[in-house]
């Protein structure tokens, strides 16, 4: 029965589909099956995939499915079944395509930038993850090398218990260059810092998945 991970974020921008994009290669990249599903009308993790399966015309171990709304139960049902992973990209909202995400899955991520509109942004998504008892982590994402406010930021989500990925990716353009050609950073990188962040996100979620960290 595959673990399924839902991104939410009401706050466009955040790097929701850059977080999917490079959760899903760097599951991949260990041995582990990984389906893909967005809710986003944007399309923009559909679009990561189609690049994908162009450049790797046979990857079985990678399937993705862009279902319409009242397809979602049957496309997730599908997706537990043959995949160790369920990865859904969901829109930058609180409505009910991303209530359902929520409801179902085994743990949510929310990318989040240092900043304090990206914070207060992010708590309606907070709220709704609370209201329905889920495992969240927020996720630090195009940190900073050196700001004060990014330190500021840090000690406001301490201040109010939010729970925090103890990884992070910094403002690395091997994110965004990989993303473009269907790939994730442990591909078109994979000696970089950007893939070692990479990498350390899998690793993260296997704890918290309760999986190992090599797929058998």
């Amino acid at each position: 029965m595959g673990f399924v991970i839902a991104i939410a974020q009401r706050k466009g921008g955040a790097g929701k589909t850059t977080l999917a994009c490079q959760l899903a290669s760097a599951l991949l990249d260990i041995g582990y099956r990984v389906c893909g599903l967005d809710l986003d009308e944007q399309m923009s993790f559909s679009c990561w995939a189609a690049q994908r399966r162009a450049r790797l015309e046979d990857e079985p171990a990678f399937h993705f499915e862009t279902p319409a709304s009242y397809g979602f139960w049957s496309a997730l049902r599908n997706a537990r079944a043959r995949s160790d992973f369920v990865i859904v990209d969901t829109p930058p909202a609180v409505d009910q395509r991303v209530k359902r995400a929520v409801r179902e899955a085994d743990l949510i991520l929310i990318p989040l930038q240092l900043t304090p509109f990206d914070l207060d942004a992010s708590l309606p998504t907070a709220r709704l993850i609370g209201e329905e008892g889920k495992s969240a982590r927020f996720f630090i994402n195009r940190t900073p090398p050196r700001a004060r406010v990014a330190g500021l930021i840090r000690a406001q989500i301490k201040s109010r218990n939010l729970p925090i990925l103890d990884v992070e990716f910094g403002n690395r353009a091997a994110f965004a260059e990989s993303v473009a050609s269907g790939a994730g950073v442990v591909e078109t990188a994979p000696s970089s810092l950007a893939a070692d962040e990479a990498r350390r996100l899998a690793a993260a979620t296997l704890k918290l998945a309760g999986r190992n960290i090599l797929a058998a």
